[in-house]
């Protein structure tokens, strides 16, 4: 989906940009990517699991930046893709159409400014304009930062996924999952 563009101050006064993904954004996103999959263990994938290809990654953000019911956030820091986020629909069938899935990344260097915070309640305000009632998400055990942001934003643990994540060493992470109901419902 195609928004308006955001900009909101950080706590150490830089200006940020809330803004739709755009196809040139792709080497970013990759980079970013690889990135955080390297910054935390609390993400799906690995850092050498990022292996997507320019013109796929292309593909992929002018899909997103095309579909009326799905939104990808690029977070800009003087010119730089400091993190994204996702509101992914659940389906067109209308016993799913009023649930999303949301998702977010940002590089640890742009942790505790505020990016988190300001793309989650720019995110949810245009997921509620598109008509979702609720949004959707799995945290892992022990992301204590993560689940606590959410739960400021009103999302409640409906479930668990046990074993949910394997890591490289053997050992297992479980996952919360968490629903936040739009003010609508």
């Amino acid at each position: 989906m195609i928004f308006e563009e955001k900009k909101i101050i950080l706590r150490d006064g830089r200006t940020c940009i809330l803004r739709p993904v755009e196809a040139k954004d792709a080497v970013d996103m990759i980079e970013c990517l690889r990135m955080v999959s390297g910054e935390t263990p609390f993400l799906l994938r690995n850092e050498d699991e990022v292996i997507y290809t320019v013109e796929a990654e292309e593909q992929l953000l002018e899909n997103k930046r095309n579909d009326p019911r799905e939104i990808m956030m690029v977070a800009e820091v003087e010119g730089v893709v400091a993190g994204n986020c996702g509101i992914v629909s659940k389906g067109s069938l209308r016993r799913v159409f009023h649930r999303c899935g949301f998702a977010i990344a940002l590089k640890k260097d742009y942790w505790g400014l505020g990016i988190g915070s300001a793309m989650m309640e720019y995110a949810f305000y245009l997921a509620e304009k598109m008509g979702y009632r609720q949004a959707e998400l799995e945290v892992v055990d022990g992301n204590n930062r993560a689940r606590s942001l959410y739960e400021r934003f009103g999302f409640k643990e409906t479930g668990k996924n046990l074993r949910a994540l394997q890591y490289d060493d053997g050992s297992y992470a479980d996952e919360s999952i968490m629903v936040k109901f739009f003010s609508g419902v």
